[in-house]
């Protein structure tokens, strides 16, 4: 029973992770930031493209090029990320909004009122 609750309870840790709950959106946030701040622009071209609304529309798709132009910003490169997509910017910006708003609540929730 005991190898049963323990497995119930990795699911349960795992499926939070995935469903990006309050509690760990900001350190999956913080873990892909990082990641696409260390990542050359080449290394994510030569990634394949698993956009599905890329394959639907084709090039004519909002979201082409939104993590390359991140990716881009998060280099110093803002002319480079606007010419992968204008739209990285406000992307970026409301990761690092909704990145704060779950800091500031995760503290908020830790502190003792008397």
């Amino acid at each position: 029973m005991g190898l049963l609750k323990k497995r119930k309870n990795i699911f349960n840790f795992f499926g939070d992770i995935l469903s990006l709950s309050e509690k760990y959106r900001p350190f999956i946030f913080i873990i892909i930031l990082s990641i696409l701040a260390i990542i050359p622009i080449n290394t994510l071209q030569s990634l394949p493209n698993l956009s599905i609304c890329n394959a639907v529309l084709g090039d004519l798709c909002y979201s082409v090029g939104i993590t390359r132009g991140v990716s881009s910003i998060l280099k110093g490169d803002l002319s480079l990320a606007l010419s992968f997509n204008p739209l990285s910017f406000l992307v970026l910006a409301l990761m690092i909004f909704i990145l704060l708003i779950d800091i500031k609540n995760i503290i908020a929730s830790k502190t003792i009122t008397i």
